[in-house]
């Protein structure tokens, strides 16, 4: 399935798309963490291009996990992967395990066009619920709960580049409101 929104297409990923994927992963880290992570840490990301390009280039050769991106007239935009749950107090749920855009591209719709290929997804591997993991204080909680998810009480402390953090999880209850993609 591919969705289309003004000039950009919503597609599932291929193997070729490892590298423009690896840096919308880099650079949408770099915009979407400043101020709740570590400046010399997100400048520091860069270095990881490769390897991070062999892991997304692996998921798109493995196609276990749906991986879908978006792209507009000069290259990849925006991605995003989902899996069953790696948490095992969530066992049965499917799981949200990014969705990440350029700057320039948020609050078009294109998020929500990753989000709904995604859920249609997990639903066609018979999940009926899902959830994610955010950092306390995103932003892209306010797009998580425009779409149905909400706070489901669970949180874990975490380190991401020597700072103290919080990741919270939300759900979407019942993944029916994204039958109609």
């Amino acid at each position: 399935m591919v969705i289309q929104i003004s000039d950009v297409t919503v597609r599932r990923a291929t193997v070729d798309d490892a590298a423009e994927i690896a840096n919308v992963h880099l650079n949408s880290w770099r915009g979407a963490y400043r101020n709740l992570l570590p400046q010399d840490f997100l400048d520091q990301l860069p270095l990881t291009f490769k390897r991070r390009m062999n892991m997304w280039k692996q998921t798109a050769i493995e196609n276990k996990k749906p991986l879908f991106v978006a792209e507009a007239i000069n290259g990849i935009v925006g991605f995003s992967v989902f899996e069953p749950a790696r948490d095992a107090s969530m066992n049965g749920y499917g799981e949200v395990g990014a969705i990440y855009l350029l700057e320039k591209f948020k609050g078009k719709k294109i998020g929500a066009a990753l989000l709904k290929l995604g859920m249609s997804e997990l639903i066609k591997m018979d999940y009926t619920k899902a959830y994610c993991w955010v950092l306390e204080g995103n932003p892209t909680i306010k797009f998580y709960e425009s779409s149905g998810a909400v706070f489901n009480e669970m949180e874990s402390p975490d380190e991401i580049g020597g700072k103290k953090v919080k990741e919270l999880v939300y759900e979407w209850k019942d993944l029916s409101i994204f039958k109609n993609v």
